[in-house]
């Protein structure tokens, strides 16, 4: 009933495909973006991240689906449409965007794009900020304030400095950074108990793992 007061018997599929859905992915970019207008929304605007947490592009169990998904999007017919933002978890180069045939398709002439990069101080000062905010957590779950605040660096202070520096030069993105803690905080919390204390191996483990999950 509800399709029957839509669309008449005489219209026909191509028809419908073409006025309410359709066909190239810039018309559905525009008959989406006038849904919102209509709505009383300015315009739209798309976000994708996170690409590879979907299953069908999960780079372990199907090691090339994120590049052949990467070429589809970065097709100029669809970055025409503008206000599109993906962010990838990989270089143009490692996600074979950069070469002649993909060039030609998706104009990158035509539409910003930048690889990421995160220097040491930053991913540290992210890693001290999270730091924080789990012990945060932690005390409005355990109740009191009488717990001491540890920084980022004290939990390896056992570590030489080499060693840290070393470790934490292997971590490149804020996602290998948050496995690596992920990985640390499991094994203290672990063996909390035993008095564990971080040393270089330790930490040596958790960057391997990191590197290993971020794949």
């Amino acid at each position: 009933a509800l399709v029957e007061g839509l669309f008449s018997a005489q219209d026909s599929v191509e028809s419908v495909l073409s006025m309410y859905i359709g066909i190239s992915p810039y018309q559905k970019m525009e008959l989406l973006e006038g849904l919102c207008q209509r709505l009383g929304f300015e315009g739209l605007a798309v976000f994708g991240d996170c690409f590879d947490e979907v299953t069908y592009l999960d780079p372990v169990k199907f090691p090339n689906a994120i590049k052949v998904f990467a070429k589809e999007v970065c097709r100029n017919d669809f970055l025409a449409f503008g206000r599109l933002h993906f962010f990838f978890p990989d270089s143009r180069i490692a996600l074979d965007l950069n070469t002649d045939k993909v060039l030609k398709e998706a104009r990158f002439d035509r539409h910003f794009v930048r690889d990421l990069t995160w220097s040491r101080q930053q991913l540290a000062t992210l890693a001290e900020r999270r730091f924080k905010t789990a012990q945060d957590m932690a005390r409005k779950v355990r109740g009191g304030d009488d717990v001491k605040y540890l920084s980022f660096a004290e939990v390896f202070e056992k570590v030489k400095k080499e060693d840290f520096s070393a470790a934490l030069s292997r971590i490149q993105t804020p996602r290998e950074l948050m496995i690596m803690m992920t990985e640390m905080f499991s094994r203290m919390e672990a063996n909390s108990d035993q008095g564990f204390i971080v040393e270089a191996p330790d930490l040596q483990v958790a960057v391997q793992k990191a590197q290993e999950q971020a794949l």
